[in-house]
């Protein structure tokens, strides 16, 4: 075997054992993890289609309903500002969701300024210090809840987690599974 193939072999190995050590615990933690009872619910906010909820945040929010009306917190923050190709915020599309499914005005907490996990998760923060939350259930599709209990974490916030279900596509899975995998990469590298 000349040193060309078993540089690539190599190489192979390397990239398999970063996919596990990245992969596997991406998919572990957004299969088992468990919330617990708190103060409030974060939804973490993501794609809107005109004024309404995409398929992966419909998955995210009725997943906040569950929890609000099984008692996991009486409050819920929405978290999402408004995209460049979006009408509202992320945020206001997801209050009016929460709105025609039963939740109360007064229960629903309004953060629509971040435009990724770090200032979503930053931003919440600032209303749960505002509004004495001292914890919360974070709300995401299973491929992102790793990441976002490391970035909570990481800034110092008390949650637990609840993940959605991801979209039945294969394509869709896979694509935000490899997604969260280099992004779990990038928050051991820089911190957010």
């Amino acid at each position: 075997m000349n040193f060309s193939k078993k540089l690539r072999t190599y190489m192979l190995y390397i990239i398999l054992l970063l996919i596990l050590v990245i992969e596997i615990p991406i998919i572990a933690i957004g299969y088992l993890t468990q919330p617990v009872k708190s103060d409030t619910i974060i939804v973490l906010g993501a794609k809107i289609l005109g004024q309404d909820p995409s398929l992966m945040l419909r998955l995210r929010l009725d997943e906040a309903i569950r929890l609000y009306n099984a008692g996991y917190a009486p409050a819920i923050i929405v978290s999402g500002a408004q995209g460049p190709d979006e009408s509202i915020s992320e945020a206001a599309s997801m209050r009016s969701y929460l709105l025609t499914h039963g939740i109360p005005e007064e229960h629903i907490f309004l953060e629509d300024q971040s435009f990724n996990t770090y200032q979503n998760l930053t931003n919440s923060h600032k209303i749960m210090q505002i509004n004495n939350f001292k914890t919360a259930v974070i709300v995401s599709n299973a491929s992102h809840m790793r990441r976002s209990l490391l970035l909570a974490q990481n800034l110092g916030i008390q949650v637990t987690g609840s993940p959605a279900p991801m979209a039945s596509s294969p394509y869709l899975t896979a694509k935000q599974y490899v997604r969260e995998g280099a992004a779990i990469a990038v928050l051991f590298f820089t911190g957010n």
